[in-house]
């Protein structure tokens, strides 16, 4: 997933149509990619930095995870 949340890192950050489309995906869709609505809607609120919150939060739950 470091890949997909990358591409979004350069520039202005990520979208926040992106973020917006992701708000509508299925929890368990989010889930399965280590995310939650909250981790989205934080997402949104932080701007800019958006993409590097998103893969924080994923790879957080996959540490505690593997744990």
């Amino acid at each position: 997933m470091a890949p997909f949340f990358s591409k979004f890192r350069s520039g202005a950050g990520m979208r926040r149509s992106t973020l917006r489309a992701m708000m509508q995906m299925d929890a368990t869709l989010l889930s399965d990619m280590g995310l939650t609505r909250y981790d989205v809607a934080e997402a949104l609120r932080s701007g800019a930095s958006a993409g590097d919150l998103l893969n924080e939060r994923r790879n957080a739950r996959a540490t505690a995870w593997l744990r």
